[in-house]
């Protein structure tokens, strides 16, 4: 009879999980986002963001491993960078959430990885090119790898997205600078490697935000920040409204119009992230005292600021399962922030809300007075008319 196999399947995936090779190497408080979430106005629920935070209502404790995969292999190319498999070449899901593509490798695929007589840890994440994943999922794992994994090597993806028009080198590149020992962390080229062991360093939850509940992480950015000079005279602006050439999560012209009146009342300067280098966000975030944002990448700077720092975050239901992005309040949280935030998708951003989360965020009271009159105006027109009807009775 003839041979009858045909290709070998790729191995199924597997949960970060469900891999025994494991050691905590820190854990971190019940989460307790509540303590820095206020209301935008009387009544705000606030369910449909704080279902979302990891580990909340549960007794699991939040915690960081450190994950073994011996001879394991990590893949690094467009769309798939830091994708973990281990040796039977099951890919870890969780590596692959954000992968741009398919994260199996055929069979034949893996045997021509490329064997490394070292020991490897990756930090990246498929969407490290979005600059909220490299800032504060894949940089705050550097100094748990070189605390708990010294004789590991830190790998990274070599390729870079194109140098912004000024010649500024790419972010990541910009961060590894400000790093001490940014200068350990080796780049490689896109392919698939076999090391001796590798690591992940990967916390007990699925959602890799879960990262930010963590005790010491969210420490490496003031690292970061200790490196960046001060800047020259006055510094920047105090309250800051993060603008973006190309924002599709406001699209009503009325909340635009509201929101213009607003910040400028209160002396709101708008910035686009996209004209300053890595040390120049540091510095504008450091010294900022007010923040208002779109929900998106640029607002995870927020973990440069100091805990006087007053957030409010425009959230969006971004995917329409009825729920919001709880990650800026995580970070917010463990910076010991002042957050609010308004759901755009509950029409949260009319103007008389919008008002009244602006005088919760810069302590003032005109859009409370302003509602108080007109309420007490609809009592006396409701009066008057009931006097009207009774004279003309």
């Amino acid at each position: 009879m003839g041979d009858r196999s045909g290709p070998v399947s790729p191995a199924p995936p597997v949960c970060v999980t469900e891999l025994t090779d494991r050691r905590t190497i820190a854990v971190g408080p019940v989460p307790d986002p509540e303590r820095v979430l206020r209301p935008s106005f009387d009544g705000q629920d606030p369910t449909a963001l704080l279902k979302q935070v990891p580990h909340r209502g549960t007794t699991l404790p939040p915690r960081l491993d450190v994950i073994t995969l011996p001879r394991g292999t990590v893949w690094f190319g467009p769309g798939v960078d830091g994708i973990a498999l281990t040796a039977e070449g099951r890919p870890v899901a969780e590596t692959a959430m954000f992968a741009r593509g398919d994260a199996t490798v055929p069979a034949e695929r893996l045997r021509q990885a490329i064997d490394i007589e070292e020991d490897w840890v990756t930090v990246v994440d498929c969407g490290w090119d979005n600059h909220y994943h490299l800032l504060t999922l894949a940089l705050p794992k550097l100094p748990f790898a070189r605390r708990h994994l010294p004789e590991a090597v830190v790998v990274i993806p070599a390729r870079r997205a194109a140098p912004a028009a000024d010649g500024r080198p790419a972010m990541l590149d910009q961060c590894l600078a400000l790093d001490p020992d940014g200068a350990r962390v080796r780049p490689v080229a896109d392919g698939l490697y076999r090391p001796r062991n590798l690591h992940l360093i990967w916390p007990n939850h699925r959602q890799a935000a879960a990262l930010h509940l963590i005790d010491g992480a969210l420490a490496y950015f003031d690292t970061l920040a200790r490196s960046v000079p001060p800047a020259p005279g006055r510094g920047g602006p105090r309250r800051i409204f993060i603008e973006r050439v190309r924002d599709t999560r406001l699209l009503d012209p009325h909340a635009v119009r509201s929101l213009d009146r607003l910040l400028a009342r209160h002396g709101f300067e708008k910035v686009r992230l996209e004209a300053l280098d890595m040390a120049g966000q540091i510095r504008l975030f450091a010294g900022a005292t007010h923040v208002v944002a779109a929900h998106g990448a640029g607002l995870s700077n927020i973990v440069f600021g100091s805990p006087r720092l007053r957030v409010l975050e425009l959230n969006l239901d971004l995917d329409g399962g009825g729920t919001l992005r709880p990650w800026f309040l995580l970070l917010a949280a463990g910076r010991g922030q002042h957050y609010q935030y308004l759901n755009a998708s509950a029409c949260e951003l009319a103007d008389l809300t919008l008002g009244l989360a602006f005088d919760r965020l810069m302590g003032t009271r005109r859009q409370a007075a302003r509602l108080r009159l007109l309420r007490l105006r609809g009592r006396l027109e409701r009066t008057m008319s009931r006097w009207t009807g009774r004279a003309g009775a």
